[in-house]
């Protein structure tokens, strides 16, 4: 029975091997933008040649590294594995109370940039599917690691390569990201508006005589969370707007007559024309303008991301259910993940059911001493190797 070869699977995972795994990754610095992936993608190759895979270095035109490696064996179901190499910058190491890139272990937890997000869960899938090998459990069908490059920021190098080069052709796919181990079926997508007031410059003496563009969009501002619709969806909530980055003025003693500011809007489930996303935007400068024939704003897209959702009922998300609660004695959560990931490449472009779900706290994420506690990580790969050993079984 398949609860069987995945109670094997899940009792060969060697929890000293996860956490190695997890501190050759940390140890391969790869922040983005700053460094590139490649000693990150050589620990993974590394690791998948023990397995009896065949790994390849997939490149794009900027040259950076995913790795991708199947093992397994012909028919039967087909499952994508993704995890992105890179990771944010470390940021002051002074904020930091451990070497971000030692992979120490402090206390219970692993600390190091990466440790969550997402080297750990990196580690954990390859321990999990080192333990299929080491408990000599035949795949009817096969396993694929997607190990990639940028996703940081986009995905456009790492990922978005693997889909133009008709690599994304598998059943069903789960995209690592660290979900406290709840299954996540919805993420949000994201708008970048810039909205940019005009105004007149006139000498600082007598600003009378001009315009004040910071003023102007000071009052905008302050309005901003108009833009947000009521509407809620289930798992990923309502959407969010954030005023990211600001420039404005050109001297301390002239009236400014230009402000720029990048806006942060994710968008959820749902929201598909970019048109019907800014145009909250526009109605609220209208108000604005009707209450001062002066205002003058403009806003625009620069950047759209559409946000993806997966059918709860598709049947790797019975897996996970199924594989999760055994391993940890509770049914997970169905959820939404806050940020942007990769799965949205597997669901929009691709029509390939995908679950994110992953060991590790988003919360930890991009903040100084990143952390996963061990404990979770080894779960993780038990959970994993009953997956795989589940859903790819004969």
């Amino acid at each position: 029975m398949p609860i069987d070869r995945a109670d094997a699977a899940a009792a060969a995972v060697e929890a000293d091997e996860a956490v190695a795994i997890a501190q050759a990754l940390i140890r391969a610095r790869s922040e983005n933008p700053g460094t590139t992936e490649d000693a990150a993608a050589e620990v993974a190759a590394g690791v998948l040649r023990a397995l009896g895979a065949t790994p390849e270095t997939v490149r794009g035109k900027a040259g950076r590294p995913s790795v991708v490696a199947t093992i397994g064996g012909a028919g039967g179901q087909t499952l994508a594995w993704n995890g992105h190499l890179d990771t944010v910058p470390v940021g002051s190491l002074d904020t930091w109370s451990a070497d971000p890139f030692a992979g120490d272990i402090v206390g219970d937890r692993l600390i190091g940039r990466g440790a969550c997000d997402m080297k750990g869960p990196i580690a954990a899938a390859l321990a999990g599917a080192a333990a299929l090998v080491r408990a000599q459990i035949e795949l009817r069908g096969s396993l694929t690691f997607h190990l990639v490059a940028d996703e940081e920021l986009a995905g456009i190098h790492g990922t978005q390569v693997l889909r133009d080069r008709g690599l994304l052709t598998q059943g069903a796919a789960i995209v690592g990201e660290p979900s406290n181990l709840e299954i996540a079926l919805a993420e949000r997508g994201g708008a970048w508006v810039t909205a940019t007031t005009y105004g007149a410059a006139a000498h600082g003496s007598q600003p009378h005589r001009g315009v004040n563009a910071i003023t102007a969009m000071a009052r905008f501002l302050l309005r901003l969370n108009e833009v947000v619709p009521e509407t809620v969806h289930p798992l990923c909530g309502r959407a969010t707007v954030n005023a990211a980055l600001i420039e404005g003025g050109s001297a301390p003693n002239m009236v400014p007559d230009r402000c720029v500011v990048d806006i942060d809007r994710r968008t959820i489930p749902g929201e598909t024309e970019p048109e019907k996303v800014l145009a909250p935007f526009r109605a609220l400068a209208d108000d604005l303008r009707a209450d001062d024939p002066a205002f003058d704003l403009r806003t625009e897209i620069r950047d759209w991301i559409p946000a993806a959702e997966s059918p709860p009922d598709a049947p790797i998300a019975a897996a996970i259910r199924a594989a999760a609660a055994t391993q940890t004695g509770a049914v997970p959560h169905d959820v939404g993940f806050t940020g942007i990931t990769d799965a949205r490449f597997y669901l929009n472009d691709a029509a390939i059911p995908t679950v994110i779900f992953g060991p590790g706290d988003l919360s930890l994420a991009h903040t100084a001493d990143e952390s996963i506690a061990v404990d979770e990580l080894v779960t993780g790969a038990r959970t994993y190797a009953r997956i795989f050993a589940s859903f790819l079984g004969a």
